[in-house]
């Protein structure tokens, strides 16, 4: 059963009579609450706020009963960190888009069930944003289909071989790590999150999370060593 959604063209709205839209708030193309940008840049909660500060919990409790404008603030202040999360894992801008809109939307439908004493929100987030990057890789079906691709010229090509062999001699060691191990990397090392942010995101205990950093960054050597270490 859908869970009732508070604002008219969600989907899973199951008829509910609609709540009257917030002042300034109106849904997207992708039926999340949206801003008006004047009204964004004055709500949107500074960035490195903490969460116990009393900013973000508020703005939860009233996207609980269905705020959308409340919804709107959230999504301002953390939709730039679940985009960088997932345009690192999945290496593909628009991708990580949808993704992004994908992981709001389920949000905005779950967040009547969110308990404070679970993780934070921050972490309640994150987790949502993992299972629909897990999700979008089971489901992922390789193409070879050039069909209407502009190939680079050869000096152009040359040169992103060059900046990129790195790159792409890093990624390939990481995607031969367990699921585990990459998560952790990239939380620790990419997005510059805590051991106890980390922990917060994968469920796990803190010490546990320094052991998990230690064993990933082993097996990371590991596999660059064994493809005879990096360019």
């Amino acid at each position: 059963m859908g869970v009732a959604s508070p604002v008219p063209g969600i989907i899973g709205h199951t008829g509910a009579p609609p709540a009257p839209r917030p002042r300034g708030a109106k849904p997207n193309e992708t039926g999340l609450p949206s801003l008006d940008q004047s009204e964004a840049r004055e709500r949107a909660v500074p960035a490195g706020t903490d969460e116990d500060a009393g900013v973000i919990r508020p703005l939860v409790d009233r996207a609980k009963t269905g705020d959308a404008e409340a919804f709107g603030a959230l999504y301002d202040r953390f939709r730039p960190e679940i985009f960088r999360y997932l345009v690192v894992r999945v290496r593909d801008q628009d991708v990580a888009e949808d993704l992004v809109q994908q992981v709001f939307l389920k949000a905005w439908r779950a967040i009547p069930r969110y308990e404070h004493r679970g993780a934070p929100f921050r972490a309640w987030l994150y987790r949502m944003a993992h299972n629909q990057m897990v999700d979008f890789f089971r489901t992922r079906r390789p193409t070879t289909d050039l069909e209407g691709v502009d190939l680079p010229e050869p000096s152009e090509a040359e040169e992103r071989v060059l900046v990129g062999e790195m790159n792409d001699a890093l990624q390939a060691a990481m995607e031969r790590l367990s699921e585990d191990h990459r998560e952790v990397l990239v939380l620790r090392f990419l997005m510059e999150k805590s051991a106890r942010e980390i922990g917060e995101i994968m469920g796990r205990k803190e010490v546990t999370v320094r052991g998990l950093q230690m064993r990933a960054l082993l097996a990371l050597r590991r596999e660059i060593e064994s493809q005879g270490g990096l360019p």
